[in-house]
């Protein structure tokens, strides 16, 4: 499996991709979290790979405008939204996101979104 983070705040990515690798780890699942902190990164990236999840840091237009090029190169890829704010959750609906997480990040919140993948994707190795 191959997790993608983006995030323009390096805590809030680091967080994020920390948390997910804990799942895993707690979960005996073998995955690849891919961190990026600009758009031009993950956009570049997203052509060659097929993710299993995105996780997007919605912080500015900029995020939202990454979260829709990203959507539309892969329509069926779960997409997670993350944001300090419910600003952005009109968005997040149009974008038919996942989740839409509020921040701060905790287990209890990307524990629940990653359990909610495994059981609508199947089980993971």
């Amino acid at each position: 499996m191959i997790i993608a983070v983006y995030d323009g705040v390096q805590k809030d990515r680091e967080t994020a991709a920390q948390l997910i690798s804990e799942f895993c780890k707690t979960r005996g699942i073998m995955a690849e979290i891919a961190q990026f902190s600009k758009a031009d990164e993950i956009i570049g990236v997203f052509r060659q790979y097929s993710f299993t999840a995105v996780f997007i840091g919605l912080n500015s237009m900029q995020g939202v405008d990454t979260a829709w090029i990203v959507r539309k190169r892969d329509k069926k890829c779960p997409l997670v939204i993350m944001s300090h704010c419910s600003d952005y959750s009109l968005e997040g609906f149009r974008l038919e996101a996942l989740e839409y997480l509020i921040k701060p990040l905790d287990d209890e919140k990307i524990f629940r979104v990653l359990d909610r993948l495994i059981k609508l994707q199947g089980e993971w190795s």
